[in-house]
């Protein structure tokens, strides 16, 4: 799974694979605070390689692919990533890691 960041908006691609999970900035290094004024809600940016990613915004990105099935599979990846430090304990936001493109 893949949230793009391309001209101020995001984007989820490749919303079923949930054994990958990304953050990917169409964008040249510098922009850290117009990012974080447009990741919103969605995530927050650790630093220029790591983000954590909102579990309601991941929702809210997929829209109407956020199924029941989906949210189990989400679930499973969440309880899958929490022994490796991926979830925060206190917020349960999902670590990602960020790649330009």
């Amino acid at each position: 799974m893949e949230i793009h960041w391309t001209d101020g908006a995001l984007s989820l691609h490749r919303p079923d694979d949930f054994k990958a999970f990304k953050v990917v900035l169409h964008a040249a290094p510098g922009l850290s605070e117009q990012l974080q004024r447009d990741f919103g809600d969605v995530a927050r940016s650790e630093n220029d390689q790591v983000c954590w990613v909102a579990q309601r915004g991941l929702h809210a990105l997929a829209g109407p692919l956020a199924t029941p099935q989906w949210l189990q599979n989400l679930a499973l990846m969440v309880s899958k990533a929490r022994p490796h430090g991926w979830i925060d304990g206190a917020t349960g936001d999902i670590r990602a890691h960020v790649e330009r493109a």
